[in-house]
């Protein structure tokens, strides 16, 4: 084995270090250690973790038969399925990524804007001047309804127990079932592996009732991602099985509705956190008038860049990690052997100070002088393995906090920015983010 240097320190110290502080865990190891540099995990064994930029585009455009992404992401099939386009590899994951490119991209996602702006003004309906709130809360909330309305269609009526019943299932896989696979046997329903397969099962009952409605009745007008996919065909005219497209609505869920919502958190605590970031962003905004246009708001330059600020300065995921396969992957003069990760660093690649300068702070307008490339700036992954649904979610990010802006003046409730907080599969602002309302900026009326 040829490993690059790491703490000499017990996986099981090296992991409570991982999940208490992984921010500063992984400035520790890259100054002792350099740019590459491995560390070791309960229940997950040695992984290499890549610093350096130009390493990282090494990584990313390897042979797709040399590095799979869909092995290093084993830990999540019992929530979203071994048909997954997370999970698999090669000529399979290019087939079932060509089908789902088609809803999540271009005209049939922007038919969703509309969705999304009423989601946001429903959340934020009940705040009033004067209250404290944590943001946090308020954007899951918001994620949920967008993720089951444009991606599973829910109407009005099923979204309620729809929502309740994924989240449960989301919720049941917990971090001990994460990091140790024998707890995810079913001993029983009081077993956690026995408690989150009977979440599961209600979902899946759910998805596969709508699939089997759905194919007997087509509704040609529907433009909710299931609907789409029941009609869509890879390359050679071949549909997606059932199973196929159960798995994917779940990865879509999974790798979407956390994530955004704590990436939108993340904005607003440090839109607050910057006065002179605020007042800009409030200016954009304004410009376009009391109730903007969604896809108005994805034009926006400025609100465009404090999205990507964000998200470089905090990533919510810490790691885009593959797997050599056959034969060990060379990086940086390390055999680094199959079965060991390989993890882009995101943290500490949006932190490098040659691509960033002043990477400690929040300014939105390096993305406004300058276009980075995928292995510098990569908080969807990137190669051929970035996030299916990148584009949803950043059209998403820019609606939702521009809408939020555009209705209400908040102010930071406490001075800077949250600590960050490991969460299991994200890393979210400690106590939420939380506001203050100054004052809602038009007469409230009913959402649409």
């Amino acid at each position: 084995m040829s490993l690059p240097p790491g703490p000499s320190q017990p996986a099981a110290v090296q992991t409570w270090r991982f999940i208490a502080r992984p921010f500063p865990f992984f400035e520790e190891c890259r100054q002792k250690f350099g740019e590459l540099f491995s560390i070791k995990l309960v229940g997950i064994g040695p992984s290499v973790h890549v610093c350096r930029p130009e390493t990282v585009r090494e990584l990313f455009h390897a042979p797709v038969d040399r590095v799979h992404a869909g092995d290093s992401n084993a830990v999540i099939e019992p929530l979203v399925g071994w048909r997954s386009v997370a999970l698999i590899d090669e000529a399979e994951h290019a087939r079932v990524r060509r089908v789902l490119n088609v809803p999540l991209h271009g005209p049939k996602m922007r038919r969703h804007g509309q969705t999304i702006a009423a989601a946001a003004r429903r959340a934020i309906s009940p705040l009033r001047p004067g209250e404290t709130r944590p943001m946090l809360p308020l954007m899951q909330d918001i994620s949920l309804e967008v993720i089951m309305r444009v991606i599973f269609g829910a109407s009005d009526e099923e979204l309620p127990a729809a929502s309740r019943a994924v989240m449960q299932m989301v919720l049941a896989y917990t971090a001990p079932l994460l990091l140790l696979p024998p707890l995810r046997r079913d001993l029983g329903q009081w077993s956690p592996g026995g408690r989150f397969a009977r979440k599961r099962k209600i979902v899946d009952d759910w998805i596969y009732k709508e699939i089997a409605a759905r194919r007997a009745t087509p509704e040609v007008e529907r433009v909710d991602v299931l609907s789409l996919l029941l009609g869509a065909t890879d390359g050679d005219g071949t549909p997606l099985t059932d199973r196929e497209i159960r798995d994917q609505l779940m990865t879509l869920f999974v790798a979407g509705q956390d994530t955004t919502s704590t990436a939108l958190a993340w904005a607003l605590a440090h839109v607050h956190a910057n006065p002179e970031v605020r007042e800009r962003l409030d200016d954009e905004i304004a410009a376009l008038g009391p109730e903007p246009d969604p896809d108005a708001l994805c034009t926006l330059p400025y609100l465009s860049a404090v999205c990507n600020e964000s998200l470089r300065i905090i990533p919510t995921v810490m790691a885009a990690s593959r797997l050599a396969v056959k034969r060990p992957f060379t990086l940086e003069g390390f055999d680094i052997p199959p079965k060991v990760y390989i993890s882009p660093n995101v943290y500490l690649i949006h932190r490098h100070p040659e691509v960033f300068p002043e990477p400690d702070k929040f300014r939105p307008e390096r993305f406004l002088d300058r276009e980075y490339q995928p292995w510098e700036f990569l908080p969807w992954g990137g190669g051929a393995r970035r996030c299916i649904g990148m584009a949803l979610s950043f059209y998403e990010m820019r609606i939702v906090l521009g809408t939020i802006v555009s209705e209400l003046r908040l102010a930071a409730a406490e001075p800077g920015v949250p600590r960050a907080l490991n969460r299991g599969m994200v890393i979210s602002p400690q106590g939420g983010t939380r506001l203050r309302v100054v004052e809602r900026r038009r007469v409230e009326r009913v959402a649409a």
